[in-house]
């Protein structure tokens, strides 16, 4: 869709460059809140006429970004590079286009911060590319996860947020950090009443355009639409939101401008508009619904993938029984457009309106992968033991993206680095003389072996795996190699977080969040009350079932030398089938069986109290490991050669906590049993993925309820829950086009099956279906 501003050339991208060099000496909020005004108005996409709720964005080849353009201030050299090429006849401008790829190939954040790692860092992070290079660890370049604080700006609105900023600054010294932070707000505000500005002009261009047509029941409701978003958009700008419309279109003004992707607690902070509407007859509950389903078209048309989270439900929340009535709202919006976004999730608990949990239920049952569903009475108390937290504000938990767990506008726990434990043990079992060389680029060749050695001493190991004369000493040695690893990840969070308090105020995500306005600091500049980071973890189950059959073939029953396994593994098993099949016959966790799931939980305990223990060392208030999975088990496994598991080589890694596709034979029962084996509070969020067939879930209701409800009572946290039947997705590969809605859980995030990889669709494909 088109943005409301000429995009035709380069405009936006050398202004933005010229704003951002003009004010290199200005504080970095004041020089931030400059170029947002300058480029936001120009990216922002133009209203459609089905809109109740408009906004998008469309980000330029050089900008500012937390995540969706770029890494902060960013450059993306390839799209600069396609301009001057398409544009060969007109010299001045590509001169001026390249005098600034010139100086964004040094000033782009990304490549900056890369320029700091330390060897030791760049030997661990060989690598950026984590969809297409092969490695173990891999940074990632992003400020992900902020959830805000939506009920103070609804309840301040914007001249309430604004008087609080003018107050502050009208307090701090001239000159000072905190000026430079409040006038930084303050700039930024003034460019987010532009934004509603243009939208009100917008809205009243389109109903003058609409007004002008045929009059027809569709182009009387679109007119409609466009004179209330006018109004909203009108008032808004002046007096704080009085009504459920313009408290949605403030909601998602400010959503635009900060950037964030995920939504939070939306029955708390909009429950109250949507039932005091109804309740004083200002609204019919029909109207009050259409509202919420035009936002949630809205969120749909953003299309964010793996972040959209949305919650309802849950202890903590602000009038609940308004709260309720809006949740409710939610599952039919939900249930009516079957989007992927947004990613509707579900908090219950004992004592819960049930009618919500019987909704949850019935819109599962019809295929909408939503809502996701989290315990309380579990994921509070694991909050508290992983975080370190008490209760009172670990109920204030709201998982983001994937997964990932934070305290509600008062945590942040963005996932910058990725580990692939089944590389790892791949590169780990590498032996010489043995193996002709690690598949990785980056250990290949005579520079790749000097690097591979220095990799080892830095981790401390000393032997290759065949010389290991136990399976304890093995795996001690293995635990090493990837603590090495983590240890290195939990230094690049931080440093990725100082970096950004460095060069940027991220002024809308401080605003919004606690402390940040109070202390007159920037979100990662001191302002942010706990500051946390995530490690997102792969291929750990594939990790314990080669670990256990390992032991079991190597060390217990010595029916495998190491030469074999290694030189099996470097083939592929091609010449190998016996030895294949006694990998495979080998206990494999989810079927309830002591031997796989132990040295599942063995690991599982192992990394995640291995990051957490890093907190503390790099100066973090949290630390921890999450196991969402998006469809990374599906491109890291592409990635990643044959296992000891049996497992072949570039084929999809086990989803999850949940078991390699095909390896669960006992059914739904020994996978839950399984899945409860992995502690829930040492980490900051797991997933586990299970698919019904429309028989079981929906003729069957009652018992599959039953096996949910007593995975929850025995402590599972949380449950994505797919109900497709395995002929849906066979004919949707076949013919597409009849199969455009059917939606399946692929990890941390919804998606249309139709749209997905092949490779992701074979993933979902060959999962077991209960």
């Amino acid at each position: 869709m088109a943005t409301i501003a000429d995009r035709s050339d380069f405009t936006l991208e050398l202004e933005f460059t010229r704003i951002y060099r003009e004010n290199a000496a200005a504080h970095r909020a004041v020089r931030e809140a400059r170029c947002l005004a300058w480029q936001l108005p120009r990216i922002i996409l133009d209203i459609d006429e089905d809109d109740l709720v408009p906004g998008g964005c469309h980000y330029g080849a050089v900008g500012f970004s937390s995540q969706i353009g770029g890494f902060l201030y960013y450059a993306h050299d390839n799209k600069i590079r396609e301009e001057i090429d398409r544009n060969r006849d007109r010299p001045e401008y590509c001169r001026q286009l390249e005098q600034m790829r010139s100086f964004w190939q040094e000033e782009d954040c990304k490549h900056r911060l890369r320029q700091r790692y330390s060897l030791r860092q760049l030997l661990a992070m060989p690598t950026d590319d984590w969809e297409g290079e092969k490695a173990i660890t891999y940074p990632l370049y992003r400020i992900a996860g902020g959830i805000l604080d939506f009920q103070k700006l609804l309840s301040l609105g914007l001249p309430g947020l604004k008087a609080t900023a003018e107050k502050k600054y009208s307090k701090a010294r001239p000159g000072s950090e905190e000026a430079g932070v409040y006038e930084g707000m303050l700039l930024c505000l003034e460019t987010l009443r532009g934004i509603m500005g243009i939208y009100e002009k917008r809205a009243a261009q389109k109903a003058d355009l609409i007004g002008q047509r045929e009059d027809t029941p569709e182009n009387r409701s679109a007119f409609l639409r466009m004179k209330a978003i006018q109004e909203a958009m009108a008032s808004i700008q002046s007096k704080r939101p009085e009504h459920l419309l313009e408290a949605a279109e403030l909601f998602w003004m400010y959503v635009l401008v900060s950037e964030v992707r995920n939504y939070g607690r939306i029955d708390s902070y909009l429950g109250r508009f949507y039932a005091d509407d109804i309740d004083s007859g200002y609204l019919m509950q029909e109207e009050a619904d259409a509202i919420i389903q035009k936002l949630w078209e809205r969120m749909g048309k953003r299309r964010t993938i793996t972040d959209g989270r949305i919650f309802i439900g849950g202890r903590g929340r602000e009038q609940e029984e308004k709260a309720d009535r809006l949740a409710k709202a939610c599952i039919r919006a939900t249930r009516k457009l079957k989007n992927p976004d947004p990613q509707l999730s579900l908090r219950f608990y004992k004592g819960m309106d049930p009618e919500i949990l019987q909704m949850a239920y019935d819109a599962i049952g019809e295929g909408c992968t939503y809502p996701v569903l989290y315990r309380d009475e579990t994921v509070v108390r694991d909050v508290c033991r992983a975080f370190e937290l008490p209760e009172e504000t670990a109920v204030h938990y709201v998982p983001y993206g994937c997964g990932e767990y934070v305290i509600d506008h008062a945590g942040f726990g963005t996932p910058s680095g990725v580990i692939n434990l089944m590389k790892g043990l791949e590169l780990f079992l590498y032996t010489p003389g043995v193996q002709k060389e690690p598949d990785a680029e980056y250990l290949q060749g005579e520079e790749g072996e000097k690097r591979l050695t220095l990799l080892r001493r830095e981790a401390g190991i000393t032997r290759w795996a065949e010389e290991y004369e136990t399976f304890e000493q093995f795996y001690e040695a293995y635990k090493k190699w990837i603590s090495f690893h983590i240890e290195v990840m939990a230094e690049q969070e931080r440093m990725e977080y100082d970096f950004a308090g460095e060069v940027c105020g991220l002024s809308y995500l401080s605003m919004l969040y606690d402390d940040c306005m109070e202390r007159g600091k920037g979100i990662f500049s001191g302002g942010i009350r706990y500051l946390g980071g995530t490690l997102e973890s792969y291929g750990n189950v594939n990790t314990a079932d080669s670990l256990t059959a390992i032991r079991k073939l190597v060390y217990e029953q010595k029916l495998v030398g190491w030469r074999e396994l290694l030189t099996a593994l470097e083939a592929d098993f091609k010449g190998y089938d016996l030895l294949q099949k006694r990998l495979k016959r080998c206990p494999k966790f989810g079927n309830d069986q002591e031997e796989a799931d132990g040295m599942l939980k063995s690991l599982h305990r192992f990394v995640c109290l291995t990051a957490k223990a890093q907190a503390k060392r790099v100066g973090l208030d949290s630390y921890l490991i999450v196991v969402i999975n998006n469809s990374a088990n599906t491109s890291l496994g592409l990635l990643t050669g044959a296992g000891a598991d049996g497992r072949h080589a570039f084929v999809s890694m086990a989803n999850a906590n949940s078991p390699q596709a095909g390896a669960d034979e006992n059914g739904i029962t020994a996978v839950l049993n399984s899945m409860l084996q992995a502690d829930t509070d040492i980490h900051a969020g797991a997933v586990q993925n299970i698919k019904f067939s429309k028989e079981t879930f929906n003729e069957s209701r009652a018992a599959a309820v039953k096996v949910m409800e007593s995975y929850f009572e025995r402590g599972g946290a949380q449950l994505m829950v797919t109900v497709v039947g395995r002929e849906d997705l066979e004919n949707a590969r076949k013919r597409p086009q009849d199969y455009t809605g059917l939606l399946v859980r692929v990890g941390g995030f919804s998606a249309r099956f139709v749209e997905l990889s092949e490779e992701v669709q074979e993933d979902i494909l060959s999962r077991s279906c209960y």
